[in-house]
């Protein structure tokens, strides 16, 4: 049995001190001292500083790698053009070309009058990238306007190296003449 001395009737020490009793209830946000919850200015403040370094070594990192793929994407369509000439001039077993104009590509067979009905692909270049090609023989790069690249019916394509330019940047690579794939590339970008 318990000790009537030290304990209630409902189990509370007698020696306990009173409950706190206020006078009002508590508005939600409030703590018992009946000061408001949130954070401090300074506390804001340092987040916001925080956010902002983060956005400032973000954004042009970030820009970087944009102005990149505006240049590494017409590099990619024409990949794309390779590979599709090669594989439609063996399954084919007739040549293709890929003609490569100012401002665009043109897939086609050489020898039109087989399959007048199928219809040449296209690609246009963004406004400001330019291109040049090296051939075989020559010495350096040469800015032509109507070139044409050669994929014979056995798969094999004209050997060319390719300088794509956009604004200060650029990049450059050889296509592999067994595969039409890219090789060695070299690139500056700012």
């Amino acid at each position: 049995m318990k000790s009537l001395a030290t304990r209630s009737l409902h189990g509370v020490p007698l020696n306990a001190s009173p409950p706190i009793v206020t006078t009002g209830r508590l508005v939600q946000g409030q703590n018992a001292s009946g000061r408001v919850k949130g954070f401090t200015i300074l506390e804001v403040c340092v987040v916001l500083f925080i956010v902002a370094v983060l956005f400032i070594v973000a954004v042009p990192t970030a820009s970087h790698l944009m102005d990149e793929e505006k240049l590494q994407a017409p590099i990619r369509e024409l990949q794309t053009f390779a590979w599709t000439a090669r594989r439609d001039a063996v399954m084919e077993n007739r040549p293709y070309e890929v003609l490569l104009l100012n401002d665009s590509y043109l897939l086609r067979p050489v020898d039109n009058g087989k399959d007048g009905g199928k219809r040449p692909i296209t690609y246009g270049l963004p406004a400001d990238v330019t291109f040049a090609i090296r051939r075989l023989g020559d010495r350096d790069f040469l800015k032509q306007t109507d070139a044409s690249w050669f994929f014979s019916s056995n798969g094999l394509c004209e050997p060319m190296k390719f300088l794509f330019r956009r604004n200060g940047d650029w990049v450059r690579f050889r296509v592999d003449p067994l595969t039409g794939t890219i090789q060695t590339e070299e690139s500056f970008i700012q």
